[in-house]
């Protein structure tokens, strides 16, 4: 393909980016125009930011207000949302169209093209107001769409930060997967108080969980894939409740995960990002208990591995392994089977799930008990982006889960390999 034939396909995807990311502006909750400009720049911007809410008189009719005053702006952070593609403006679009009343902030939504041949900026500012209640006040917060061409793309940090609101928490939302070898994104992470990304979207899962691993002590995190397995830890956690189960707890000696996969061509498609669910429970799990690596008996293959944890009293049998299925998405929990070893004899704890219920049970001293069946749907996107966004800066059990899955997947990839 030539330059002109390479520019136009460019300057084609930018146009149908800008018009996905535009539906910001078509949301009914909208209340004044979207002010769009091309090739404007970060002042221009931020002055028309800042005379958003001002005031309005007779001859500003493009200010946000009701029955002549404005409405009340309540920011309570700053979010910022990379766009990686066509497919990630929608993603994007969708989830913060879905978030915004619930947690107002000041969005910016960032679409860099460093490789564009003309250096420049394209903007788009819409306000957005929703009722707190019935007959409440509105709640208005602001949408920034950014188009980051040629030079300054490779600077976005210094593009955004006139934008933000001062003395609120910046985040930063990548979703798909982060380039975190690019200088722009050690620029962002270096920016805000917490980074929030998917590890299920990661390419090289191995590479990411130990990236995150290092970056926690330059940010926090939120991951969404951690957010996906709360059901899982809490009902998993339930079981050691009882004063009678709790002594089965360091005895644990065996953990056996299965997760889902498509069911066409499986085997091609359970690729090492579907693993990041079952590995952050497994980091769980050895991380409260202190398990260590001792061994691999079967390296990964085809998303199933088998490892042997040194417990604290007990070798424990650590195995991962797909199933196909298409009743749930692809990487979701399918079942946790928990064995331990007691004075009295054995027991089991099972969470087995079918759609949108689990099978909760438990069979100790060759009694069964604690069958129930538990509602299990899982969140949107935009809800567990909710929850990453009111979350602790620094989650240590996160954290500490997230240090023990990059060990347990580096065991099975060196037995792989070997």
């Amino acid at each position: 393909m030539n330059e002109d034939g390479a520019a136009t396909v460019d300057a084609d995807r930018e146009l149908a980016i800008h018009r996905r990311l535009m539906r910001f502006g078509e949301a009914e909750s909208t209340v004044a125009p979207a002010w769009v400009a091309r090739d404007t720049s970060v002042r221009s911007v931020e002055r028309h930011l800042n005379g958003l809410w001002a005031m309005s008189d007779e001859s500003r009719d493009d200010l946000v207000t009701e029955k002549g005053l404005p409405h009340a702006r309540a920011s309570v952070l700053n979010l910022i949302a990379t766009v990686p593609d066509l497919d990630g403006a929608g993603r994007v679009v969708r989830t913060m169209l879905e978030l915004g009343v619930r947690h107002p902030s000041r969005a910016l939504v960032l679409v860099a093209e460093p490789s564009a041949p003309a250096a420049g900026i394209d903007a788009s500012v819409s306000a957005h107001c929703h009722p707190a209640a019935v007959g409440s006040d509105q709640i208005c917060y602001e949408e920034v769409v950014l188009t980051v061409r040629g030079e300054p793309a490779e600077h976005l940090s210094g593009v955004v930060a006139p934008l933000l609101i001062h003395d609120l928490p910046t985040l930063v939302w990548w979703p798909g997967d982060p380039p975190f070898s690019d200088p722009t994104f050690d620029q962002m992470v270096d920016l805000c108080d917490r980074l929030i990304i998917d590890s299920g979207d990661f390419s090289d899962l191995a590479l990411g969980l130990r990236r995150l691993a290092s970056l926690r002590r330059r940010s926090g995190i939120g991951d969404l894939s951690w957010r996906r397995l709360g059901w899982w830890l809490e009902l998993s956690a339930q079981f050691f409740d009882a004063p009678r189960f709790r002594r089965y707890l360091p005895n644990l000696n065996r953990l056996a995960i299965r997760y889902a996969v498509p069911s066409a061509g499986a085997a091609a498609q359970s690729g090492r990002a579907l693993l990041a669910q079952p590995l952050l429970y497994a980091g769980w799990i050895a991380s409260r208990l202190a398990w260590k690596r001792h061994a691999a008996v079967q390296g990964l293959h085809d998303g199933a591995f088998r490892l042997r944890m040194e417990g604290r009293y007990e070798m424990v049998d650590l195995m991962i392994e797909p199933v196909p299925t298409d009743a749930l998405a692809a990487g979701e929990l399918i079942s946790v089977r928990l064995k331990s070893l007691g004075e009295t004899g054995a027991a089991e704890f099972i969470i087995d799930r079918d759609g949108d219920e689990a099978t909760v049970a438990s069979n100790a001293d060759g009694m069964t008990a604690l069958l129930r069946r538990v509602h299990m749907e899982q969140p949107t996107e935009a809800e567990l982006l909710a929850g990453s966004l009111v979350a602790e800066r620094h989650d240590d059990v996160y954290e500490t889960s997230l240090r023990a899955a990059a060990i347990i997947l580096a065991s099975a990839v060196e037995a792989e390999v070997a």
